[in-house]
């Protein structure tokens, strides 16, 4: 019986890793964004955050929601982030404190003014901002989501 009581516990243990794990972040540079955006297998909604900016981690929730309620449609949610690359580690903390599943980019390119314009004319710099693509359509907003708003974005996608 003692045996069986710790085969539950470490079984119990590994669950709860599998599941509130969070994937390591995969530092980028903008070609390799560009590569992501022009994907055409499904919609992908990249959005573009910093752990310190209030608007990002408000609307994250939103985002992860979305991502668990249309995954069977091939409904992707790509986080990239702003944030430092010295600060790798303060990021991974917050994305394990506020359990984000979906893919996490840290862009790293420090003049940002040399590939915004790239991501959308559009784009004055400001976040949050959000890009949907399906490869040949895209759509970006400057501008944050609640669960509502952005489903009611990629509908029209579909």
């Amino acid at each position: 019986m003692k045996i069986f009581k710790i085969y539950l516990f470490l079984v119990c243990l590994l669950i709860n890793h599998a599941v509130f794990a969070q994937k390591s972040i995969e530092i980028i540079k903008f070609q390799d964004l560009e590569q992501l955006m022009q994907k055409d297998d499904g919609i992908y909604i990249f959005n573009f955050w910093a752990s310190w900016c209030k608007p990002c981690v408000t609307e994250m929730p939103a985002f992860e929601t979305l991502a668990n309620n249309f995954h069977i449609n091939k409904v992707s949610v790509i986080f990239i982030s702003l944030d430092f690359k010295r600060d790798l580690n303060v990021i991974e903390k917050f994305l394990i404190e506020h359990q984000i599943k979906s893919k996490i980019y840290l862009i790293d390119e420090p003049d940002y003014n040399s590939w915004i314009d790239k991501v959308s004319p559009q784009w004055s710099g400001a976040i949050p901002a959000t890009l949907i693509s399906n490869g040949t359509r895209q759509e970006f907003y400057e501008q944050s989501f609640d669960y509502q708003s952005l489903s009611d974005k990629i509908r029209h996608f579909f």
